[in-house]
């Protein structure tokens, strides 16, 4: 599940990243680069749902994906 960076005193959010981690790193570079490493009011680290993908369709992505690998190599073959 995809992770943002949210400060509420800048009004900003990250880019969606793919994990927490990657969001906490964000938060460091954005605290450094913006508020001279103090930690601003409002800030927060949250799952990003409207870019999520759900199990379901996650799997059916990987299926998907498996099936026109096996297409492409019975074509090629």
């Amino acid at each position: 599940m995809p992770y943002i960076y949210r400060c509420e005193q800048c009004r900003s959010t990250s880019e969606p990243v793919a994990t927490r981690r990657a969001a906490r790193s964000e938060r460091r570079w954005h605290r450094a680069r913006e508020h001279g490493g103090m930690i601003p009011d409002g800030e927060s680290i949250a799952p990003d749902d409207h870019n999520a993908l759900d199990t379901g369709g996650l799997l059916l992505a990987i299926l998907i994906g498996c099936l026109i690998v096996a297409a492409l190599t019975r074509i090629t073959a």
